[in-house]
């Protein structure tokens, strides 16, 4: 499946007739349209109620590209938005990018993902991108430049301002420790040594991604009919999808990132992006399955045993994530939640 690069002279407007026709989706089990406006995303994306700090130079780009979205879905989809704005009557309509021979633009998954990552230099999304931006107060760093170039110090202060990163660093010498000041930082500059922030912010994603699965999982057992929820369930699972490219450093992380994306593609109705998440997973899974049993007792694999119940629906993986439950009670309270919710076998 691609990108399909698209224009609207009236985003907003659109926007809201898609959110519109993905809660359908959703509710008919049929697959989502997932959406990106890169407008927004450099304008500065209102995520939980807040608005992403940006850089000036994110905002001046914003501008340029306001009236393109990028559209990944089946053309056959594409084309019903379209069919649909017609039958409105509207003069102001979604149309096909094209070149000057009248040749749609179409973006491969992987180009796309180097476009994300574009983006991502630009507005430092702290959520899983390990730039500097995620350094915080108390972390320990080595100085690559300078008089100080070699030494290490603790980061006393944290200032953002226009774009760029101040730091006032700790330098601990023996006659006591004396601040100095760093301007317009970027990640050439300084080494983090201790990653526990990044490691922590990684961590808080792979949180946020489960609780959010979780909220909308607990909807489709629920039956809630609620547009307005269908509408938010959508434009979430499309969001938390568009990350699956992103590497996690620790391979128990990496399966479990994996076991969650899968959920994501099944609950979207990606079937080609379900069909290689699931191969993948089913690996991951023979890899833990060649671990002494101890070490393979771990919440990942029953993390596994979820996505793969929910994607195949064979009824070994379910009874298998409740029997580890059952025998090992773990501490998660989100993995128990997960366990409960396909306990009972309905289809989701």
């Amino acid at each position: 499946m691609h990108w399909y690069v698209m224009t609207h002279l009236e985003m907003q407007r659109f926007k809201g007739s898609l959110e519109a026709e993905n809660a359908r989706r959703l509710g008919e089990g049929r697959a989502v349209v997932d959406a990106f406006y890169p407008s927004d995303y450099l304008r500065g994306e209102v995520v939980d109620g807040a608005i992403t700090k940006v850089a000036s130079e994110a905002r001046s780009m914003a501008q340029t590209l306001s009236r393109f979205v990028f559209l990944r879905g089946a053309e056959a989809d594409i084309n019903l938005l379209m069919a649909a704005e017609e039958r409105r009557g509207s003069r102001v309509r979604l149309m096909y990018y094209t070149d000057t021979d009248g040749r749609r633009a179409v973006v491969s998954d992987r180009m796309m993902q180097d476009f994300f990552d574009a983006c991502v230099k630009y507005r430092g999304f702290f959520e899983i991108v390990p730039t500097i931006e995620g350094i915080e107060a108390m972390d320990k760093v080595k100085i690559n430049v300078g008089p100080f170039a070699g030494m290490e110090a603790s980061v006393a202060r944290v200032q953002y301002a226009k774009g760029a990163i101040h730091l006032e660093l700790a330098l601990e010498l023996v006659n006591g420790a004396v601040t100095i000041k760093m301007s317009n930082v970027d990640c050439s500059q300084i080494t983090i040594l201790n990653r526990s922030s990044i490691d922590a912010i990684r961590a808080d994603f792979i949180e946020y991604t489960q609780t959010h699965l979780l909220d909308i999982l607990e909807h489709r057992v629920k039956g809630v009919a609620d547009d307005a929820v269908r509408q938010r369930d959508a434009a979430m699972l499309t969001r938390l999808f568009r990350y699956r490219h992103h590497l996690v450093e620790n391979r128990a992380a990496q399966m479990h990132f994996m076991a969650l994306m899968l959920i994501c593609a099944h609950l979207c109705r990606f079937m080609a992006d379900e069909e290689e998440l699931r191969d993948k997973v089913l690996a991951a899974l023979a890899e833990i399955n060649q671990k002494s049993e101890s070490k393979a007792a771990t919440d990942t694999r029953a993390y596994l045993w979820i996505a793969l119940y929910l994607a195949t629906r064979d009824p070994q993986y379910r009874d298998l994530a409740k029997q580890y439950v059952r025998d090992y009670q773990p501490k998660s309270d989100l993995l128990r939640r997960f366990v409960w919710l396909i306990r009972s076998g309905k289809k989701i």
